[in-house]
């Protein structure tokens, strides 16, 4: 009679146990739930840093069950033991099940389950709602919601725990919509649903995306006056979240009687997830006044923000917090902290921290590989920006060799830092990695692919990456309209626009810009107002400066200066230095003095921050002996602190990059120097070249008490005979130039392209060059410099 009390007594420990365990906010699995006097079940959700696992990743963790108060010999037994003493049929105790199929969750062995399954039922104990009820969840967290559904459909009763259970189970095994399905069937089955049942179902409505359904649980739960619990609090604040109303999450979340960390973390995720980083971050200094701890998801979240807004004093804070609280070990975290110092351009802080790192995740790897991308874009110069390209390399080449398999994200970094480098031969080794790991036809990694090629002056290549793109959104096919403008293709860029039309893809901005553009290229007036017409009055899309840009730069181009005025006069905005630059430039050429020189008072009143453009009016000045001008731009230089030009140029060869200047002449040897000159020879006798050398530029490179010699060579002239000395014959030259090239060299170039038949790509700070057979396919826009 004792021993059967004692049974008795542990069976309702377990029970008690088992309600206390599927009773946990959706949110979390490690809180445990407390009987109100009435019976019914009302969380008390635990506000520990723990609480939160399953935040961000919507899994339970792993729960520890406590074993039986009572002292039976299948205690004893491990689990493989436990499963022969099974096997061989020997009887075991009721409330003995629960810890063995508890360990069939922890091991995740569906097959043990089955093996207790088929001895529960030999020993008639699928009588038992409680140990079948549990069997429920084995199944369920084994990931076999099958048998789960078969176990709950055989139950002798389903009480509210049951259905919670099937529930839960059918969320956390993505199949929300069913869990839908189980809910509606509960309520028309009578029975009555609890706080958690109500958050499990909203968190299966988020998944969803069912805010109607949704909306009247929220109504429901206001009928019975427990739309401030914080189960359900937190899985509406998330619920209205991901279905884009924010005011709603923050209602939702305002009204949670007692606010724990799950709260907290909900609303500022909300805030960050709808662009109100400003927002987020107030809720967070009102959760710490509170005193309420944050977790590692709250961390995280706050460290996106500062991201999202560049604000790094904020961002050192939430570290030295973070270190406080013990989470500097945390991998996530201190990924978040990194990659705030590399958008912070803090890039010795995060390489530290990256080099620190004992463990790194492939988030850690992408970060990094991201983070040198920024870097070259903040680089002071173009050679500096070079070497942060060539660390990305070398991490990505650390991915793969460290047993990481590299996502969409690593492909996509690496390939902007290859076209930012102008590296075409390591840029067709991801390409052919993207194709071995089957990336190739991701949107993303696709439209990378479409940069990086045209970048690097193979339009080619360019298209067929496009047209192995197997789902294109409007900026593949934008990306592939802008290429085929950049290098000329004006007839293909127009083409393409069309049939993006007739896909029914709307363009945007951005995709006009590429449309004018290559109207500007081909001077295809007509065309190019009718699209601007059109971009208004049927797409009902303002123009931007660059739509403006396009057409001056297309009426600068034709000569036509007055027409840039006039549409200069037209624009709803002040025009920008870039404008005034475009319209000087072509006064200059053209000998349009008058209005050179009030475009040119313009420009001063900008009080200009770009070097070149600052040149360009000393030279205005200088040429018409305006020597007061003159002054007045060299006094704005010194205010600016604008530095000297330096003529720069640089080639790659076999991985090894090889650089040059215009008064370096003993670098390279009289070679080089012997065979330009041969190359200028020829250009000028079969070919009709005549050397237009600007020495404006020399005069800025001048140092105190040293003149460059008259016959100093421009920096692209040596890379270009360098390179063809060094390279295969039929390997296109590829040359980067620190600043824009001048006339000269641009009609050398154009002699050299159709003289040795090659293919000459110079990019320099302007515009990408592609000499073939004679032409630039900038459309002779060198004339302009």
């Amino acid at each position: 009679m004792y021993n059967r009390s004692i049974t008795l007594l542990t069976k309702c420990v377990f029970i008690l146990f088992i309600t206390f365990i599927l009773s946990v906010p959706p949110f979390s699995m490690a809180s445990f739930p407390s009987f109100a006097s009435t019976g019914t079940l009302k969380l008390e959700p635990d506000s520990t840093k723990h609480s939160t696992v399953s935040l961000l990743t919507r899994k339970s963790p792993s729960i520890s069950y406590p074993k039986s108060q009572t002292s039976t010999p299948s205690e004893s037994l491990n689990f493989q033991e436990s499963l022969s003493v099974i096997t061989d049929g020997s009887k075991i105790e009721t409330s003995c099940y629960v810890p063995l199929l508890q360990e069939c969750i922890e091991r995740t062995s569906f097959s043990g389950a089955q093996n207790f399954h088929s001895h529960i039922i030999k020993t008639g104990t699928h009588q038992d709602v409680f140990v079948m009820t549990f069997l429920v969840n084995v199944y369920a967290k084994c990931g076999s919601m099958e048998n789960a559904q078969k176990v709950f459909n055989k139950l002798p009763r389903r009480n509210v725990v049951a259905w919670t259970t099937l529930m839960t189970g059918y969320v956390h095994n993505d199949q929300s919509d069913v869990a839908i399905s189980v809910f509606q069937e509960m309520l028309e089955f009578g029975s009555f649903p609890t706080n958690y049942t109500l958050g499990i179902a909203l968190n299966a409505c988020s998944a969803i995306n069912s805010v109607e359904l949704g909306k009247q649980i929220h109504v429901y739960s206001i009928k019975y006056h427990i739309d401030h619990d914080t189960s359900v609090g937190n899985s509406l604040c998330s619920l209205y979240s991901k279905c884009a109303n924010l005011d709603s999450a923050i209602k939702a979340f305002l009204k949670i009687g007692e606010k724990n960390v799950v709260s907290w973390t909900a609303v500022i995720c909300a805030c960050g997830d709808h662009s109100k980083a400003l927002k987020g971050l107030r809720f967070f200094t009102e959760m710490l006044a509170d005193n309420v701890e944050p977790n590692e998801f709250t961390l995280t979240s706050v460290l996106s923000m500062c991201c999202t807004m560049l604000s790094l004093s904020f961002g050192v804070q939430v570290h030295c917090l973070s270190i406080k609280l013990g989470y500097e070990p945390n991998l996530r975290i201190r990924n978040s902290i990194m990659y705030l110092y590399l958008r912070c351009g803090r890039f010795g802080e995060a390489l530290r921290l990256f080099n620190g790192m004992e463990d790194m995740s492939l988030v850690t790897m992408n970060s990094i590989i991201a983070g040198y991308g920024e870097m070259m874009e903040l680089a002071k110069d173009d050679l500096s920006a070079y070497c942060n390209g060539t660390e990305a390399l070398n991490v990505f080449s650390k991915l793969n060799n460290s047993g990481f398999k590299p996502d969409i994200y690593s492909f996509s970094s690496i390939l902007t830092v290859c076209s930012k480098m102008f590296a075409l031969e390591q840029g067709e080794q991801v390409h052919a990695q993207t194709l071995k790991t089957g990336h190739l036809s991701d949107m993303i990694v696709g439209t990378a692919l479409v940069n990086m090629y045209n970048k690097c002056g193979s339009i080619e290549r360019a298209s067929k990456a496009f047209r192995e793109i197997s789902a294109r959104t409007l900026i593949s096919w934008t990306s592939m309209i802008a290429a085929f403008a950049q290098n000329g293709q004006t007839q293909q860029a127009l083409q393409l626009f069309e049939d993006m039309r007739l896909m029914g893809v709307r363009p945007n901005q951005v995709t006009f810009v590429g449309v004018l553009s290559a109207c500007a290229h081909a001077g295809m007036v007509n065309e190019a107002l009718g699209y601007f017409e059109t971009m208004q009055k049927d797409f009902k899309i303002k123009p931007v400066m660059d739509h403006y840009s396009c057409l001056i730069d297309m009426f600068v181009r034709l000569g036509l200066l007055n027409e840039a005025f006039v549409m200069i006069k037209k624009m709803d905005f002040p025009p920008n230095e870039s404008i005034w630059s475009l319209l000087l430039a072509g006064c200059k050429r053209d000998g349009k003095t008058e209005l050179g020189f009030y475009v040119a008072e313009k420009l001063l009143e900008l009080k200009p921050k770009n070097t070149e453009t600052c040149l360009l009016l000393l030279n205005m000045y200088k040429s018409a002996d305006r020597w007061e001008d003159v002054s007045k731009v060299q006094e704005l230089m010194k205010e600016k602190r604008l530095k000297k030009l330096m003529d720069w140029s640089w080639i790659s060869i076999h991985d090894k990059v090889y650089s040059f200047k215009p008064d370096e002449r003993q670098a390279y040897g009289a070679e080089m120097y012997d065979y330009l000159d041969q190359l200028l020879d020829k250009a000028k006798s079969l070919v009709g070249y005549q050397s237009l050398e600007s020495f404006e530029l020399l005069e800025v490179e001048e140092e105190e008490g040293k003149t460059l010699p008259s016959n100093v060579q421009h920096s692209e002239k040596l890379a270009v005979a360098f390179g063809l000395l060094n390279m295969p014959n039929a390997a296109p030259i590829r040359i980067i130039k620190n600043i824009s090239m001048c006339r000269g060299c641009h009609n050398f170039m154009k002699a050299i392209s159709s003289l040795n038949a090659r293919e000459i790509i110079v990019r320099d700070s302007k515009r990408l060059h592609k000499f073939v057979n004679g032409q630039c396919s900038c459309g002779d826009y060198g004339g302009l410099l």
